[in-house]
């Protein structure tokens, strides 16, 4: 009944708040074409359909799978897939495709965006359509004063900053190749001309994946966070791509820093995956590969390609027969093979992935 109140809440008023990362996004002047595609998007969800009677709701694109760091557990480090940029043609070729019909941006994979020389423009383009994006940074890239200027001008709503610990010694650690005193100094500059020039945006959201390493610098954390004068600090949880937990040197200690849950043997607890992604939230790598989540790295499963040949893309992809067989195949609990039948949502005990949201300004 609450979904259904919230279905003729929207309509009426032509206003939509969701949440990504625990942190709200509100459309109040909501086009009629984006309304009818949400609530399609969610009745098929609703109803369990195989097949989508809307474009996704929610959208990951990837602008780069280069990286400038080489993190641990990351699949720029463990895989060997080839590695490029999205150029700004086929992005422009996807906004113009969905754009229209979307409700969110996700701008990154599995690389570092700010890598692609397309970046500012490809968000301005997408700016232009009228969507709310979000992106996220290592932050080596703000000690110049035109990238800056060109962040702020985009019109991109968040940039997640990922700092994890309060020391280099600390934060090395798990960014290795990265450089903690060039980062802090790039953040505090785009703060400090963010102010200077009277924006408030990009919201700018502190990120620091808790590891065994930094767990108790989390109220250290806390204080830089409030010290630099961000917007929020969330505090995420490690994602092993693995729910054998146990021995891992990289978890934290402290459960609360942890994605799972534990029965009493300090076993991970299965629980029933109500994931949404096969309905709403699809992810395009750069090389057009599309997956139903960026859990997926795109090697071991592709559902088809986004810039496909003969005039065909991501819409003959998303509403065709792979897709719905993966569907019916998960609403069946037949995930053998699958990285659905071990993603962490079959044992997540927080959502998104995020343990903890701390406001530190008025969002």
């Amino acid at each position: 009944m609450e979904r259904v109140f919230k279905t003729l809440r929207t309509f009426a008023t032509r206003r939509l708040t969701f949440a990504f990362d625990k942190i709200d996004f509100t459309y109040t002047d909501l086009t009629w074409k984006r309304m009818w595609n949400w609530f399609l998007a969610e009745l098929s969800y609703s109803l369990k359909s195989d097949r989508v009677w809307a474009y996704p709701t929610h959208l990951q694109i990837e602008p780069s799978n280069r990286c400038n760091l080489r993190c641990p557990v990351c699949h720029i480090v463990t895989d060997n897939k080839p590695q490029g940029l999205l150029s700004l043609k086929q992005f422009e070729k996807l906004i113009d495709e969905v754009g229209d019909h979307l409700l969110f941006l996700h701008l990154w994979g599995w690389g570092e965006p700010f890598i692609n020389p397309d970046f500012f423009s490809m968000i301005r383009y997408a700016k232009d359509k009228g969507l709310k994006m979000i992106s996220s940074t290592n932050g080596h890239f703000f000690e110049d004063e035109k990238n800056i200027d060109h962040l702020i001008d985009s019109g991109l709503d968040v940039l997640i900053f990922a700092l994890d610990g309060v020391t280099r010694k600390t934060y090395e650690k798990y960014r290795h190749q990265g450089d903690f005193d060039k980062v802090l100094r790039g953040l505090r500059f785009l703060l400090q001309q963010r102010k200077k020039r009277g924006a408030s945006s990009p919201l700018l959201n502190l990120r620091m994946v808790v590891t065994r390493d930094n767990e108790e610098e989390v109220p250290q954390m806390r204080r830089l966070a409030q010290e630099l004068g961000v917007d929020v600090l969330t505090l995420k949880t490690m994602n092993t791509f693995d729910n054998e937990v146990q021995g891992n040197c990289l978890l934290p200690l402290r459960t609360e820093y942890r994605r799972f849950e534990y029965n009493e043997n300090g076993q991970p607890i299965r629980k029933k995956n109500l994931c949404k992604k096969l309905w709403n939230h699809p992810t395009i790598y750069r090389d057009g590969v599309v997956v139903p989540c960026d859990y997926h790295t795109g090697l071991e499963l592709s559902l088809g390609n986004a810039f496909g040949d003969q005039g065909k893309g991501f819409r003959e992809v998303w509403f065709g027969e792979e897709f719905r067989q993966l569907r019916r195949r998960f609403l069946k609990g037949e995930r053998a093979g699958l990285r659905c039948e071990n993603c962490t949502l079959n044992f997540a005990n927080v959502e998104q992935c995020v343990s903890h949201v701390f406001y530190l300004k008025t969002v």
